[in-house]
């Protein structure tokens, strides 16, 4: 059995997250630690661990941190159950990895023979990028039905303008060193959520593959120099710092 014990500011460090993000699940009752010195001073223990790991797991599936707490408590999200879905998410990438490689191989023969590669080549390849840019096809066909309908573009060109308006206050809230739980922040926060909300008719899956799309493409690639990598490192600890709220 671990009998180890962390401070606050070591498993920050070990796990990569803030000790504002700990104090945060601490205050929300998400992440309790295991003892408190006389001094206030957190301890943690393996188990604080374990249940650190399923909170991070399904966050990264995009399910909020207060529906994290109720699905945890209520004893559904287990360390194994976490575990498969992270893992299922990963493995759905890698398939769509390999198949990008695989055509771009073709592509690749067919180029190095001065051959022309073929419409269909070029198609398959193309079908392989958009897989892999972390949708399912479910939510590709449903992009496209959007792109379709009338009054789509002026719509597009709207949510633009307002993610680079609100990434512009973001950058602002950075020179000035403004805490992720400021009020003001946070009401810019809630701003993009709703942004976001619109953008995926609210389907969360969805949202989660906006997010992992910026995570591996990087946010300026991603956003098309919409967001920062500077603002979007920013914009995760404000909303890891919201969630819940």
């Amino acid at each position: 059995m671990d009998e180890r014990r962390w401070k606050i500011g070591d498993l920050a460090a070990a796990t990569g997250l803030t000790v504002r993000a700990l104090r945060h699940f601490d205050d929300i009752g998400l992440l309790c630690p295991a003892e408190r010195s006389a001094a206030g001073h957190r301890s943690y223990t393996g188990d604080n661990v374990r249940r650190l790991y399923r909170i991070l797991a399904l966050r990264q599936l995009g399910i909020p941190l207060s529906e994290i707490a109720h699905s945890l408590d209520g004893g559904v999200g287990t360390l194994e159950a976490a575990v498969r879905a992270q893992l299922a998410h990963v493995e759905r990438h890698i398939g769509w990895q390999r198949q990008l490689r695989y055509r771009l191989g073709v592509l690749l023969r067919a180029v190095e023979e001065s051959a022309e590669p073929s419409v269909d080549e070029l198609l398959g390849v193309m079908e392989a990028m958009m897989d892999q840019s972390q949708f399912t096809p479910e939510q590709l066909t449903r992009a496209k039905r959007r792109h379709q309908e009338p009054g789509f573009a002026q719509r597009l060109t709207e949510w633009q303008t307002r993610c680079a308006s609100l990434a512009e206050q973001f950058q602002v809230h950075i020179g000035h060193r403004t805490d992720p739980a400021d009020p003001a922040v946070q009401a810019l926060a809630a701003q993009w959520q709703a942004l976001m909300d619109e953008l995926t008719e609210g389907d969360r899956a969805t949202l989660s593959s906006v997010y992992a799309r910026i995570e591996a493409k990087g946010a300026e690639a991603a956003t098309r120099g919409a967001l920062t990598a500077e603002v979007w490192d920013y914009l995760r600890l404000v909303l890891i710092v919201g969630y819940g709220r």
